[in-house]
């Protein structure tokens, strides 16, 4: 029986069941995610017997914090970049429903680590699996909606994405700032963090194993193309403009892994303000950055309809690089929240770029072929993070936010030159309603 036409409303917003059901699971983990990510290198620190709270300034952050922030950002990378090939993979022969169920284990599995053994190098691991889960379930989500939403609709299915993504993002720093500065204040630096950080991290797990009731019980199966096709063979199946696409992001997405992790840290010790304070301040201010992309997102979906994509990426590479500029010329504290609405800005373009990639590849290697670029794009940017360490380390953390900034204009050129008004082809057919 064919299914019905959907309503007004959900045509509008290019939602099916399908797509629904991928929207509240990344809902749902990404709250539990957000209500902790953010302050792990705070963590780290807490873990490491140093906290921010003793530090006068801060080029004097703790090398051994440096040096474990930027190592797990480097494993973070390549674990994704692992993540994202083997999520192509799975999905291509678990189909969504599957994979989806298996990476939702993986996620839930790292929770419990995280609340078991509470040493660093645990905690290192467990993160590692619970954050698995975005890259993991990207190759699911662009084939979702590549397979199920019709052309000229997935830039605002990908905004309406977007915005669940950006949901958790902007509630739960928030949340968590006020949680661990309050029981900082109450418990001390060090107690305080890690009671604050395991209850945050146990309410996130609930939210996982509801997550994976809701796929279990509304999850429809459609099984993706499983031909096989060697890695070599998808990437020579790249349009000459989206390789092109991939060598600028590599650039710019070095412009942001090479702060993203410190960013934290850099906001707190900048702050004339106890640690209590800060820490909640610097939840606001993620919480800040979120709600400017999450209020960009649905105009922009809907006016990629209108004039195309490029146009949006293009000032997305804009904002990458004009970010950690402010960040590193802003006059005092007080002109924190000027930095983080550029942070938030430069996600404008964000599903704009996904739909295009989506767009250029065909159905057959679609999960495979958009877990190769993310990965690719992993693996070049897995080391920023330990390059910015050591930057810190040796020249301050304004030298480091400044090669961040020339690192993003690298990769800005290289759009506005090689790839904007560049023709990418359409390889997509005309997808099934579900």
């Amino acid at each position: 029986m064919p299914p019905d036409k959907p309503p007004a409303l959900a045509n509008f917003l290019a939602l099916n069941r399908t797509v629904a059901v991928v929207l509240v699971s990344v809902l749902l983990f990404g709250l539990g995610e957000e209500l902790w990510r953010s302050f792990l290198p705070v963590y780290f620190n807490a873990q490491l017997k140093q906290t921010t709270a003793e530090v006068g300034s801060a080029a004097a952050l703790p090398a051994a914090t440096l040096w474990t922030v930027g190592l797990f950002a480097c494993l973070l990378n390549l674990f994704e970049a692992l993540c994202y090939v083997g999520g192509g993979q799975l999905t291509a022969r678990l189909g969504d429903r599957g994979s989806l169920h298996l990476f939702g284990v993986l996620t839930v599995t790292g929770y419990v680590l995280f609340l078991a053994v509470p040493a660093t190098w645990t905690t290192v691991l467990a993160a590692l699996l619970i954050l698995g889960w975005e890259p993991l379930s990207v190759p699911v989500t662009f084939t979702t909606v590549g397979g199920t939403v019709a052309e000229e609709k997935r830039g605002m299915a990908f905004a309406l994405q977007s915005i669940q993504k950006r949901l958790p993002k902007l509630l739960g720093p928030a949340l968590a700032g006020l949680v661990l500065g309050a029981l900082v204040g109450t418990f001390g630096p060090e107690e305080g963090t890690r009671i604050g950080m395991h209850a945050l991290v146990g309410i996130a797990l609930g939210l996982a194993v509801i997550s994976l009731l809701v796929q279990w019980r509304f999850m429809p199966h459609r099984q993706a193309p499983a031909a096989e096709v060697s890695f070599a063979e998808i990437f020579r199946r790249y349009p000459a403009p989206l390789k092109r696409l991939l060598l600028a992001e590599v650039f710019t997405r070095w412009c942001d892994w090479l702060i993203r992790e410190f960013v934290v840290l850099y906001v707190i010790l900048i702050q004339d303000a106890p640690l209590p304070t800060a820490l909640a301040v610097a939840g606001f201010l993620f919480a800040l950055q979120h709600l400017v992309a999450l209020l960009t997102y649905l105009p922009i979906g809907r006016m990629t309809q209108a004039v195309g994509l490029q146009p949006f990426i293009g000032l997305t590479f804009c904002f990458f690089a004009l970010f950690p500029l402010a960040l590193a010329s802003i006059p005092n504290a007080d002109w924190l929240p000027f930095a983080f609405i550029l942070y938030g800005l430069r996600e404008i373009g964000e599903p704009a770029r996904k739909a295009l990639i989506t767009t250029s590849l065909p159905q057959d290697i679609r999960a495979r072929g958009v877990g190769l670029y993310w990965g690719l794009r992993s693996v070049a940017v897995c080391w920023a993070s330990l390059v910015g360490a050591a930057i810190w380390l040796a020249l301050g953390p304004k030298a480091l936010l400044y090669v961040a900034f020339a690192l993003g204009c690298v990769g800005a050129g290289i759009y506005f030159l090689l790839v904007y008004r560049q023709n990418i082809p359409s390889a997509t057919s005309e997808p099934r309603t579900q």
